[in-house]
């Protein structure tokens, strides 16, 4: 179970209120046009699971009751705009009182306009409640409770400029993000650029982008370096030459760095095929001294056939090897559909996992694995029952750089009444120091149906598909696969008074056998907005 929020972070969450609120309330430019918006919010939801351990045998159900405070907020002014949303949810196990239980949610953003609208400071914090660890449960929630509560602030400058010439933006923002467990925390600086031309020039085009991100944690560094640009003539005729310079850098003192990336620059061609299609095309070469790299090719695709339309693709080399970028989204009367595939370097990410040696007690009467309780867990009464020595896997700090190539796509049909939603996800991450390799797989199908004007339908079929070291299927490999069933009947009983009924059924399937099981829920709440 996940321990109590701290109080640090509750005196954290109060201090970013209280200061935004008092800005906003003392300052006079503020106050000349503003609109404030505040509805607090008490809910009581039931759940009733079959399953609260997540075992394969000796099943223990529990009434789970969650009680929680919800506040919601917006403050629009001149020059501040401020949305807060928060829950404080407090959770009674029928089964075992001694695991009760509290947990903070909270969204909280603020921008504030420092020059004509071309210059804002901008802020965000949240509290989310994520998985402990991914091996022993991927799909923990408030109710099984093996959650840990992980906060992300950030703070920053955000410049943008423009006009038919010319487009231009900027951003520097530092960034903190603290786990319950410490695994995964980082603090650092990111920063960004980007610029294009205007619809009004005419003689020369160019496409910067650069980003930078440092990151620190325990006395272990990462920095990530990447900026592209080219700059071309424009001439009468459909091809446009110019020149691409490109360069990415990670280092630090994580493993897997690699200081020496690829520095490369290289002439091109920008043909436009249509009016709203572009492609470039350009060879690069190598700068310096670096024999693990040759030169490339490298293209990109840019096409908006119409408002409703938008294709983006690109191929390129960078330091790991070759790299893709996809982005498509089309939009109809009813039909909306998005798909992208995109390739980033990640660093003290809740991805690594170590083999630790665990204990495994079974009953001596049976030869079912099944039979057995879960890894670590002791009988009350050991007689009748044998300690096996098993293998398990730990989730333990990442200190090396990892590559994450991550595939999304989203169709949604609307019609009158009904509506119908896809959504596939897929994240290969790969430890750019052991070559280990995580795969996780989603894919959902969602139908929501209005019922009438105050009651609604919803139901879904979630398949969920996790292999930890795909490539190593001798060493601490495991495949999880959840198959979930899920539907909920939420009417409005008056104008600020809500509820919902929830049926839910899952079934997990594991290489490792203590991690088979299945769980029945249902669920019913009750919401009342002041």
């Amino acid at each position: 179970m996940a321990k109590k929020p701290s109080n640090v972070l509750a005196n954290q969450t109060a201090y970013i209120t209280i200061i935004v609120l008092l800005y906003s309330v003392f300052s006079t430019s503020t106050l000349s046009a503003s609109e404030w918006y505040f509805e607090p919010s008490l809910g009581l939801t039931e759940t009733y699971t079959n399953n609260i351990n997540l075992t394969g045998t000796d099943k223990v159900s529990s009434l789970v009751s969650q009680f929680i405070v919800g506040a919601d907020a917006n403050f629009t002014s001149k020059k501040l705009q401020f949305s807060f949303n928060a829950t404080e949810t407090f959770v009674g196990y029928s089964h075992d009182t001694e695991t009760n239980n509290a947990y903070l949610t909270l969204q909280a953003n603020a921008t504030y306009d420092l020059w004509q609208e071309n210059l804002k400071a901008i802020a965000s914090s949240s509290v989310t409640n994520i998985d402990r660890n991914a091996t022993e449960n991927s799909l923990a929630d408030l109710v099984t409770g093996d959650t840990i509560q992980q906060i992300d602030n950030s703070a920053g400058l955000q410049f943008n400029s423009g006009n038919s010439n010319y487009v231009f933006g900027t951003s520097l923002i530092y960034n903190n993000t603290q786990t319950e467990d410490g695994i995964g925390e980082s603090h650092g600086l990111s920063a960004t650029i980007n610029s294009t031309n205007g619809s009004a020039t005419r003689n020369v085009f160019w496409d910067l982008n650069g980003n930078f991100i440092n990151q620190k944690n325990a006395g272990f560094t990462s920095e990530n370096y990447q900026f592209e640009t080219k700059v071309g003539a424009i001439t009468d005729y459909k091809v446009n030459p110019f020149i691409r310079i490109y360069n990415e850098r990670v280092t630090g003192t994580l493993q897997g760095s690699n200081p020496d990336a690829i520095p490369s620059w290289g002439p091109g061609l920008r043909f436009q095929a249509a009016k709203h299609f572009i492609i470039d095309l350009s060879y690069n070469y190598i700068i310096g001294d670096n024999t693990t790299s040759e030169n490339y090719a490298a293209a990109d695709i840019d096409w908006q056939p119409s408002e409703r339309t938008s294709l983006k693709a690109g191929y390129s080399t960078r330091f790991f090897g070759k790299s893709y970028n996809f982005d498509f989204s089309h939009r109809m009367r009813r039909l909306t559909t998005t798909i992208s595939y995109n390739e980033s370097i990640g660093a003290f990410e809740r991805s690594n996992y170590q083999e630790v040696d665990s204990d495994l007690w079974c009953p001596t009467s049976s030869t079912n694995i099944n039979d057995c309780l879960p890894p670590g867990q002791v009988p009350d009464d050991t007689n009748g029952f044998e300690n096996i020595p098993i293998t398990t896997t730990e989730l333990v700090q990442s200190n090396q750089f990892s590559l994450n190539k991550i595939f999304l796509w989203q169709t949604e049909l609307a019609l009158s009444r009904t509506t119908f939603t896809i959504n596939v996800s897929n994240n290969n991450t790969e430890n750019l120091s052991t070559n280990e390799v995580d795969v996780y797989f989603d894919a959902r199908f969602t139908m929501a149906r209005r019922l009438s004007s105050r009651s609604n339908l919803i139901m879904f079929v979630d398949y969920t598909n996790n292999v930890f070291d795909e490539a190593n299927p001798g060493g601490p490999y495991q495949k999880d696969i959840y198959k979930t069933v899920s539907a909920t009947y939420d009417k409005s009983l008056a104008s600020s008074l809500n509820s919902f009924f929830t049926l839910q059924y899952l079934d997990r399937e594991s290489n490792i056998a203590q991690y088979n099981y299945t769980e029945a829920r249902a669920s019913i709440n009750l919401t009342k907005d002041f």
